[in-house]
């Protein structure tokens, strides 16, 4: 939907303007209308609209005017169509001068020749989301960091975050931007397709390409993130502007519906999209994919192929979601120990509290779910492990979603507990060595960035007192002490090339200042940078 802001000083152009058109039947909305430039300025930075329809001479501030500043204050600023009630050739140059879409002239204006502006402008925004998708997209293509982005969504869309504040240091350290009015998660479920006599790597090809079609799609036309469950679902968190927010169905099912069509087209795979209701914080979102999950389950074969959650279907039971927070703290406390006695009982608990509701089927289908991706994305082979432990099944772990009834669901959960305690206990120590592996070769590759306890524990999934004793235990000295100590091998190592000063070094090594940098050089090696640089000189003659 192209947001329109109009700007004029006659109240009757305005109106005329107004009703000149059916603006919805076009793709658009009037959001606001302005007497001068100064307070179309305001409305531009409220409704930050698509299109800005003005007239070139107006007092305060004229349109020209107008659009030049909204030009330079914006990085990402409105299309503007101009009008006037001269025909002076000036006007039409500086217009064109600064890309107006079309400049009309209010004496010929007609419902035709508005149409036709409006039309040319909405292929100019079709044309700058096209060319531009890096801007929208999320940085999730930054390399090697897919699985931290995917650990990060699922633990939201599962409630499994300590604390906002735990939330908001990984989100930083990860660049995740959370700076919307709005949020909604899709739920979106692919056919069933082992039946279709297909080879396992031809379905996790086929699985893996209509998922990147859709987000290749999707973040054409709006910000959102995507976030692999399966082989048959995946998530896609769309984030609402300020004018998204109050019509996200709007906005959000014209997205889905060209999603759906064009992976249709593509692979012959009919997608199956369920919206779930619309959250503010983002630690929220666990609310939005349950509500996903709980229409896609009540969904008619009428339905299309997109539905949202409308709060009346299912009745109460979208406020009764499985708590995994009475859990959250045992569990994940099991999992970053290693601790088969401990993660056998809570789960045990579990299955038992489940047991105690049989008619909440979709409840216990979500305990699964959580308990699923928490095992996947704790665990850095828990894709390995818990797939060694359904390995019986056609689908493998993805089986769960077959399970029909509250003593199914408990059954599986009951097989994931048992085949996690004997993998836990046969591999324990191997994994906490494997850790430390991976966050060394962490803090090697972001030398160059202030590494704190917090943040890097953060981007692990682990709390920073956890981290602390495990780097102390597995690696023989402290986090601090490691990361220090690289950095200050990295400082040598420069210092020997290249022929660079002391303050470049602390700031490409990620340093307060030269000063603390030298502190931390002498703490070390026992002598100041200046001292050492000598004693190098002193080898070489």
């Amino acid at each position: 939907m192209t947001q329109v802001l109009l700007v004029d000083d006659e109240p009757l152009v305005l109106v005329g303007i107004q009703s000149m058109l059916k603006w919805e039947d076009y793709g658009a909305r009037v959001v606001g209308t302005a007497r001068n430039g100064v307070q179309a300025l305001e409305l531009i930075e409220k409704l930050r609209p698509d299109l800005v329809i003005a007239d070139i001479k107006m007092p305060v501030m004229d349109g020209l005017k107008l659009m030049q500043t909204a030009q330079e204050t914006y990085q990402d600023p409105p299309l503007f169509i101009m009008l006037t009630s001269f025909e002076e050739f000036a006007f039409v140059k500086e217009a064109i001068s600064r890309q107006a879409v079309d400049y009309l002239i209010k004496l010929e204006l007609t419902q035709q020749t508005l149409l036709a502006a409006l039309r040319k402008a909405q292929e100019r925004l079709a044309v700058r989301r096209r060319s531009e998708p890096a801007r929208r997209r999320p940085p999730s293509e930054r390399f090697g960091m897919q699985p931290f982005y995917d650990r990060f969504f699922i633990r939201l869309f599962n409630d499994l975050f300590e604390s906002e504040e735990q939330m908001r240091a990984q989100q930083k350290e990860l660049g995740v931007d959370f700076s919307f009015d709005g949020y909604a998660v899709c739920y979106c479920e692919l056919p069933d397709l082992s039946m279709e006599h297909m080879s396992q790597e031809r379905l996790m090809n086929l699985y893996s390409s209509t998922t990147r079609m859709a987000w290749e799609t999707a973040t054409r036309f709006m910000a959102c993130y995507i976030t692999p469950l399966d082989p048959r679902h995946f998530n896609i968190t769309f984030c609402l502007s300020e004018q998204e927010a109050p019509i996200y169905r709007e906005a959000v099912g014209g997205v889905l519906d060209k999603v759906v069509e064009i992976v249709y087209n593509y692979f012959s795979v009919r997608l199956l999209c369920s919206v779930g209701c619309k959250v503010g914080p983002p630690m929220e979102l666990s609310a939005s994919y349950y509500t996903a999950r709980l229409r896609l389950s009540e969904r008619r074969p009428q339905d299309p192929g997109v539905v949202f959650y409308d709060g009346a279907r299912g009745g109460g039971d979208a406020d009764s979601v499985f708590d995994m927070a009475l859990y959250r703290e045992p569990l994940l406390r099991a999992f970053e120990d290693q601790d088969a006695g401990a993660l056998e009982q809570i789960m045990d608990q579990i299955t038992d509290s489940l047991r105690a509701y049989p008619s909440r089927q979709l409840q216990a289908m979500d305990a699964a779910c959580n308990l699923l991706f928490l095992c996947l994305s704790q665990f850095t082979n828990g894709e390995e492990i818990v797939s060694q432990i359904f390995a019986n099944e056609p689908e493998g772990y993805r089986c769960v979603y077959r399970q029909r009834t509250i003593s199914e669901v408990t059954e599986w959960i009951g097989r994931l507990r048992t085949g996690l305690v004997q993998a836990l206990r046969s591999q324990r120590r191997g994994y906490k060595d494997q850790i430390i592996h991976q966050i060394k070769g962490y803090i090697q590759a972001n030398l160059g960035q202030r590494l704190t306890l917090n943040n890097v524990a953060a981007v692990f999934g682990f709390s920073p007192n956890y981290l602390s004793q495990l780097f102390a235990r597995q690696a023989g000295c402290s986090f601090v002490e490691y990361v220090n100590g690289e950095k200050i091998r990295a400082a040598k190592e420069m210092m020997r090339e290249e022929n660079v000063k002391f303050y470049e070094i602390a700031e490409r090594l990620g340093f307060e200042n030269a000063f603390y940098f030298s502190k931390v050089f002498k703490k070390i090696e026992g002598c100041s940078p200046r001292e050492y640089v000598q004693k190098l000189k002193g080898e070489s003659s």
